[in-house]
């Protein structure tokens, strides 16, 4: 009983927008969600900031806690996660953006993002890592 309540709670909520793939030179807002457990979140933050910056996009950045309350910007261009884990409030705020492009560390029931781009079984990358291969692979992205 108390999945289908979440599943509800979920779909209700979640964004009606349409979704897709943008190469990098067609973005210019992102809302990036970091693992604010994480102890590199600080190393981490100052590497997305430089980044962006070096790109001349408007940036927010977001520290996901498990278990609690994620507050992402809804209204933004690009939604991307560093997050490994799942939850039910992180979930929510992903479901609920309206970005048009969404890109992930590991894909959530209903599939909300577009990109993922995970760690190969049995080894965890640090959030600079996975980082660094998002914005790798949306720099090959041709139209």
């Amino acid at each position: 009983m108390a999945r289908f309540l979440v599943d509800t709670i979920l779909r209700w909520a979640a964004s009606k927008e349409s979704t897709s793939l943008m190469r990098l030179s067609d973005i210019s807002q992102v809302t990036v969600v970091l693992d604010g457990d994480d102890p590199s979140v600080g190393e981490v933050a100052h590497v997305v900031k430089s980044f962006f910056a070096a790109k001349g996009m408007q940036l927010v950045l977001v520290e996901a806690r498990q278990h609690r309350w994620v507050k992402a910007h809804r209204d933004t261009q690009v939604l991307l996660s560093l997050v490994p884990w799942k939850g039910f409030f992180f979930e929510l705020a992903i479901r609920r953006s309206r970005a048009r492009f969404k890109i992930g560390r590991a894909q959530l029931p209903a599939e909300p993002f577009d990109l993922v781009v995970s760690d190969p079984s049995g080894t965890r990358y640090s959030q600079i890592d996975i980082f660094r291969r998002m914005m790798e692979i949306i720099a090959n992205l041709q139209k």
